[in-house]
């Protein structure tokens, strides 16, 4: 089960720079023993992240499977309205709480029975970056957007692999950027900051109807997952979206 927990907070001077602040929120409500689980795991079942809104600022938690829902999700829909935040003491409250959930196999559904889009907007709403032969990679390169996605879905899935060489070979091929509003950004973590990229990308696929299907189901997938590294402390976050202007 996909689910997100979007919380409208009442608090000043909070965006995407306290994200990792909000994290340790987070790790604080969850049992500890799950807490170790999600140290010891390369890909995490999970991905939260800050943004603004016409109604004001959201703490958005996303999970991908249900014993993630059941450990990270609940505890903060059935815990204290109120929290402060580490190192600053800045108290902040909880206004308003909306769930959504999906099923993963709804996901995979549309993939055989959706209608064939070719293009794809996506906002990059939080900074997002790749990480290649140790160094960071700051644009929008297609065969890492695949990539990452096709290893976060893999990672969840007990039926599904979509780590498939071939098939990112083709989607490599047969996907290109069009248009792209973007610039860098940086996101602060731990004294350092990271090098990004937030913005506006429109992908269009060129490949079969199949393949641009798949691309659809990876990309409303990287919705809940989040995109690139660090999304468990805020990084990456992306929405489609059905405007392609840039």
């Amino acid at each position: 089960m996909l689910a997100r927990l979007s919380l409208l907070l009442d608090g000043e001077k909070i965006d995407y720079r306290k994200s990792s602040l909000l994290q340790g929120v987070l790790m604080e409500r969850i049992d500890a023993r799950y807490v170790e689980f999600l140290h010891q795991q390369q890909m995490h079942p999970y991905s939260q992240f800050v943004c603004k809104t016409d109604k004001g600022t959201v703490w958005n938690i996303q999970t991908l499977n249900q014993e993630a829902y059941e450990q990270i999700i609940v505890p903060i829909i059935r815990g204290s309205n109120h929290f402060v935040l580490t190192h600053s003491g800045q108290n902040v409250s909880l206004l308003d709480k909306k769930l959504e959930t999906m099923e993963l196999s709804e996901l995979v559904k549309g993939f055989y029975a959706g209608d064939v889009v070719r293009h794809a907007k996506l906002e990059l709403l939080t900074p997002t970056a790749f990480k290649q032969n140790g160094h960071y990679v700051i644009l929008p390169d297609v065969r890492l957007v695949c990539q990452n996605l096709m290893q976060r879905f893999s990672a969840i899935s007990d039926t599904i692999d979509m780590i498939d060489k071939e098939t990112l070979d083709q989607l490599a091929v047969n996907v290109f950027v069009t248009k792209h509003r973007i610039q860098s950004k940086m996101f602060p973590l731990e004294g350092h900051s990271l090098p990004g990229f937030c913005g506006n990308i429109v992908l269009r696929c060129n490949g079969s109807e199949t393949m641009a299907r798949y691309l659809q189901m990876l990309l409303a997938f990287g919705e809940f997952s989040g995109l690139g590294i660090k999304t468990a402390i805020g990084m990456g976050a992306i929405r489609l979206r059905r405007d392609m202007s840039c």
